[in-house]
């Protein structure tokens, strides 16, 4: 899959948000769905993961178990914010998309422990 284009980005302690630019020419939006093209949810989860890999976690993580609120489609030419937020105590990873003040999905993963 492919990873959207960061135009900005801001780290803290255990917190990491990105701006992000979402073409209309992804790959990921062909087929999903022809004529009203919106971003498959496996594809918005994959992000999280390969983001929270590179920037909070260090390793690729392992997902338990995931809980998720799709609340609004996300479409070709978004500009998004994505929020990431990771409990380590709990094995958590927390994240939000957001359009504006617009919540577009959200969601906790639970992830394997890390030895």
């Amino acid at each position: 899959m492919t990873l959207p284009k960061v135009l900005t980005s801001r780290f803290g302690d255990d917190l990491a948000t990105f701006e992000l630019s979402i073409p209309d020419d992804l790959e990921e939006f062909s087929g999903h769905f022809p004529g009203a093209p919106i971003l498959p949810g496996v594809v918005q989860i994959d992000w999280v993961m390969r983001f929270a890999s590179q920037h909070l976690i260090g390793i690729e993580p392992v997902a338990r178990d995931f809980q998720v609120k799709f609340r609004n489609p996300i479409q070709p030419n978004s500009i998004l914010t994505l929020d990431l937020k990771i409990d380590r105590a709990k094995a958590r990873l927390y994240f939000e998309y957001r359009s504006g003040e617009r919540t577009m999905s959200s969601g906790r993963i639970a992830l394997e422990p890390v030895s």
